[in-house]
């Protein structure tokens, strides 16, 4: 797989395996335990599937490194073939590879053993012995033109309903986990193709994010290449995990789950308190009446997650009489605007109602008094601890099993 770019080259393998040739030193001379591994092989245009390095193709550098060693290779003008090595045997070694206008190309790869001696000689000893190993490998690389187009991702909270405003922040990792789709999947010797461990390892994004969303530029995506995405250091969820393919996928969505929490019960409700009993409080006045305050037993939190919470349906299903009738109150026209003058305040332990009659009422009739004030929405309204919605239960429940409290005579 491939999706590094260092300038202006691209480069893309796979590993393997082949023409195998040894020997074991011959009868004469010191043998001093030299073992020598060589490779050959062909840089292959991964998009063309033409090998490059031929008169009137792009010429390209390879080089082999072990250690603190690196070793030029040499390419024949005539076919692009490569020769590389030698290389001693057991040590871990890599391959580089440059070309001009191709993504960059690093294929780092295990120690090769020499040979085991045959069975059939009884004196012979590998740390001894003299080998030669030839292995044919071919390689693929990628134009650095060849890129993807962007991907937009949107991270999504679980508990959250579908038509809230995402809010999501934290860091994306977004890891190559595949050779690109386009590629040859085979070498001149069975399957012997170098991986691009540059694309796997050093191609990786990673980024912060905001307002659930982020979109990776085409340009540090390797076309055709699989992608693994990570979410993590989201506030208060856990690391999520998905996926997309460069250029077959234009967006994706990726949820996260809230982190996991001890489940605590619902509150209780210890004591009722206010001026529920208001009959003949004067319209005229801006301060709130038929205040009530409820108290629980731990903090308390609004528990309703539809639009405007439990403020908006307190507002939605007050009730007033006057001495003149039933009062006609403002129309509710926004979900965060309270136009029929209620409220609803959280404070700690302790959650307090009202209505404003100079707010609420659309016509206030002179000299006209309140006789009646009923909140009917309570089994509609929903508390829970703070953070905590497994705790949640209805208002009403707690402190109207009708559902509703009237205030007045």
């Amino acid at each position: 797989m491939e999706g590094i770019r260092r300038s202006g080259l691209t480069v893309l393998l796979a590993a393997g395996i082949a023409a195998t040739g040894a020997g074991c030193g011959g009868s004469n001379g010191p043998h001093d335990g030299t073992h020598n591994i060589y490779f050959m092989g062909t840089v292959i245009d991964g998009v063309l599937n033409t090998p490059i390095g031929t008169s009137g193709t792009t010429a390209y550098d390879i080089s082999l490194v072990y250690g603190t060693t690196t070793v030029k290779g040499k390419v024949d003008a005539a076919t692009g073939r490569y020769t590389l090595g030698p290389l001693p045997a057991w040590n871990d070694y890599g391959v580089i590879i440059q070309a001009p206008g191709y993504r960059g190309f690093s294929s780092y790869n295990g120690g090769i053993a020499p040979p085991a001696p045959a069975q059939t000689s009884l004196s012979a000893d590998v740390y001894t012995a003299d080998t030669t190993q030839t292995f044919d490998f071919d390689a693929y690389v990628f134009p650095s033109s060849s890129t993807a187009p962007d991907v937009t991702l949107a991270i999504t909270e679980s508990d959250q309903p579908a038509s809230a405003t995402p809010t999501a922040a934290g860091t994306i990792r977004i890891q190559p986990t595949s050779q690109s789709a386009i590629q040859g999947k085979t070498g001149e010797v069975g399957g012997q193709v170098w991986t691009n461990s540059e694309d796997l390892f050093a191609a990786s994004i990673t980024e912060s994010f905001t307002a659930g969303t982020y979109t990776a530029p085409g340009a540090m995506l390797v076309y055709g290449v699989s992608y693994a995405v990570t979410i993590y250091g989201v506030d208060g969820y856990q690391p999520s995990a998905g996926s997309f393919q460069a250029g077959v996928t234009s967006s994706s969505s990726i949820s996260i789950t809230p982190l996991a929490t001890t489940p605590l019960p619902p509150p209780t409700l210890v004591s009722t308190s206010g001026t529920c009993h208001t009959n003949d409080a004067p319209v005229s006045t801006t301060t709130p009446i038929a205040t009530v305050t409820f108290t629980f037993n731990v903090p308390v939190a609004d528990g309703t997650t539809s639009a405007g919470g439990d403020a908006e349906i307190l507002d939605n299903g007050i009730y007033v009489a006057t001495s003149s009738g039933v009062a006609t109150l403002k129309s509710s026209t926004s979900s965060t605007v309270q136009e029929r003058g209620t409220s609803l305040v959280f404070s700690g332990n302790t959650v307090t109602i009202g209505w404003t009659p100079s707010v609420g009422l659309a016509s206030p009739i002179s000299g006209d008094t309140v006789t009646e004030i009923e909140y009917e929405t309570l089994s509609s309204m929903y508390v829970e601890q703070p953070n905590h919605p497994e705790s949640r239960v209805s208002l009403g429940s707690l402190v109207a099993p009708s559902g509703y409290i009237i205030c007045g005579v």
